[in-house]
């Protein structure tokens, strides 16, 4: 996989067409079991992706819309203020993986390879898309009513407590008056809707979801990020990250070890993941295996270093490119 970010938009390079990325977009997301197997076996395990979900969340700053967790399957509502989206699921998935495998003593992929996210225009399709996923439980025939499901967050939308949800913005559209809004949601909510289980959209490119002048905009942006790309020298990326944080190249190859030599070498792997190099190849230059690469670049993610990779990002898209 391959990562380039400029300004403000995320190319990932696949096989398949790139997911696109960007500061506010929306996202409807479905992570799917591997091979449709089970994903949650009991409420333990549904507590502990809630868990992951707003400790990531909190993290990434990230809003959650609404989510019900299904038995091999998860939907999720998110907009992106800050991280981009790819970089959430990974942490998501990858840590409620270990969980998994760790509990029930298995090994290898939980999930389907590649989580469908659909960017859509959120003016249009916000409350249908809270409808469509709280009403998931009831289209598959497990429950009459969606208030009778545990696992979504429809309930949060009567409970009126902050928390994982952000359900204001959704209220708000119904009346700025709480008590109303509810009693508004809830209509809402029981209106006839299409006994239906797929998506209520069509999906142009099997990935944008609005009208023509909402993808003319993501395509121009794509179109203007696209032109930009170029696998910076790392050189250039180990000369930022050393005038942000004191640290060579030298060192960062080196043995030592302390708080500020693991921050420089996770800021370095994950922005030279991002402008193109893989990990065999950044093997060669820190000098360690892959398993440990990719837990550096979890280090460069956290929260506590985002200050820090926000201005080495700067530092490299204010140079000229080439």
């Amino acid at each position: 996989m391959q990562m380039c970010k400029w300004n403000d938009m995320i190319i990932t390079s696949m096989a398949r067409k790139p997911r696109i990325q960007f500061e506010g977009a929306f996202y409807h997301i479905i992570v799917r079991g591997n091979q449709r197997q089970d994903i949650f076996l009991d409420e333990e395990d549904r507590r502990s992706y809630l868990e992951r979900l707003q400790r990531y969340r909190i993290r990434c700053g990230f809003i959650l819309y609404a989510y019900v967790l299904m038995t091999n399957h998860v939907h999720l509502l998110i907009e992106t203020p800050n991280d981009p989206i790819s970089r959430i699921m990974q942490m998501i998935n990858f840590t409620y993986t270990q969980y998994f495998n760790r509990k029930y003593a298995k090994v290898g992929h939980l999930f389907q390879g590649r989580y469908k996210s659909y960017l859509c225009d959120k003016d249009s399709y916000l409350l249908s898309l809270v409808r469509y996923i709280h009403n998931n439980p009831v289209r598959s025939g497990l429950v009459g009513d969606a208030g009778a499901y545990a696992w979504s967050s429809h309930g949060d939308y009567f409970e009126g407590t902050k928390g994982l949800v952000n359900t204001g913005k959704v209220l708000r559209l119904f009346s700025e008056r709480p008590v109303i809004a509810r009693l508004k949601y809830a209509e809402f909510m029981n209106d006839s809707e299409p006994a239906k289980s797929f998506l209520p959209y069509a999906a142009h490119e099997q990935q944008i979801v609005g009208g023509e002048q909402f993808i003319e905009e993501v395509e121009k942006r794509v179109e203007r990020v696209e032109r930009r790309v170029k696998k910076v020298p790392v050189k250039d990326l180990v000369l930022a990250i050393e005038k942000e944080t004191g640290i060579s190249l030298l060192e960062m190859a080196s043995r030592k070890r302390g708080e500020r030599l693991r921050t420089a070498r996770g800021i370095f792997v994950l922005l030279a993941r991002e402008i193109g190099y893989n990990m065999m190849e950044l093997q060669g230059i820190l000098k360690r295996d892959i398993s440990v690469l990719s837990r550096l670049a979890s280090i460069g993610e956290m929260c506590a270093e985002r200050r820090t990779l926000k201005k080495v990002r700067g530092r490299l898209n204010a140079q000229p490119q080439a």
